[in-house]
């Protein structure tokens, strides 16, 4: 599906297109955003020829949303711009944590007075559009012009908030392991502390990217984006955001130390108490043998 947004007699307008015709008429000379999902082959070939015939870049698309498998990998970036003719693609990553960490890549290409983003519509793509579109339509209604730089920018705030549900997600799953900590614990639970520092770890490489990622788009390091003066401050507050919550990375990362030590001195404590145990019982044993030695003896009197 192509759905295209722009303004139309100072409302928010949303038009799902069929066809280049369709789309160019739509389009004109004024801004657009383009927003791609669950594409036909004909779509495909509507946004090569939307690009400048470009298939190459359609496949590049493609690609670019596939969920990096080498998540766990130290070397892996999740942030990623291309540059090709007269426009640039940006990947940045959307984490989610259900039972496990990932990464939904979110794609857009900037191209003069457009913008084209591209995604599947049951992936976290569709949540962080459709929140954007939601924040958009309330800054239009306020009067507030639309373009490419306050697009990006909101795109990119709304991932902040994303990576801030996710770090939430996890600290209800450290609370569980704490209460299972003082209950039993055992080699599960050590487990899942270590699962569970490595997926932390892994978010923690990913916000860093994605905080110096965005740095380079505020100090206009990456060609052909250049946030103007409304666009800066929104993504001055997703740096900001993500900073924040490096401060709770480093509290759960000493939350889970806390609970390995509490679970050693446990095992400590569970091996002092078969210790004496067994110490009472030999005690016993000891008193025993000795009572019928003694009792031996006199018998032999």
């Amino acid at each position: 599906m192509i759905w295209i947004y722009t303004i139309k007699d100072n409302e928010f307008s949303a038009i799902d297109v069929t066809s280049l015709t369709q789309l160019k008429e739509v389009i004109g000379n004024q801004w657009a955003w383009i927003d791609i999902f669950e594409t036909t082959e004909k779509e495909r070939e509507i946004l090569a020829e939307l690009i400048g015939n470009e298939p190459d870049a359609v496949e590049g698309f493609e690609r670019s949303m596939e969920t990096p498998s080498n998540i766990d990998n130290e070397n892996c970036t999740f942030c990623v711009h291309k540059r090709l003719h007269d426009y640039i693609s940006v990947t940045m990553p959307s984490p989610t944590y259900e039972e496990e960490l990932k990464v939904y890549p979110i794609v857009l290409a900037k191209k003069k007075k457009m913008i084209i983003t591209w995604g599947e519509e049951d992936h976290k793509h569709s949540k962080i559009i459709k929140s954007t579109i939601r924040r958009l339509r309330e800054g239009v209604e306020a009067g507030q012009d639309l373009n490419s730089s306050l697009v990006i920018s909101v795109i990119f705030h709304e991932i902040a908030i994303s990576t801030s549900k996710v770090l939430l997600r996890i600290r209800l799953e450290l609370d569980q392991l704490e209460e299972h900590a003082l209950d039993n614990g055992g080699k599960k639970l050590i487990r899942s502390v270590f699962s569970l520092k490595k997926t932390i770890s892994n978010l923690y490489r990913l916000m860093i990217d994605e905080k110096d990622f965005m740095l380079d788009v505020e100090k206009s390091v990456i060609p052909r984006i250049k946030l103007d003066a409304k666009s800066k401050p929104i993504v001055k507050e997703a740096i900001e955001l993500i900073d924040r919550e490096f401060d709770f990375v480093d509290s759960y990362n000493r939350t889970l130390d806390s609970i390995l030590t509490l679970q050693d001195l446990s095992s400590i404590h569970k091996v002092e108490s078969s210790i004496n145990y067994l110490t009472i019982v030999l005690v016993i044993s000891t008193a025993i043998l000795v009572f019928l030695e003694i009792l031996a003896f006199l018998e032999h009197l």
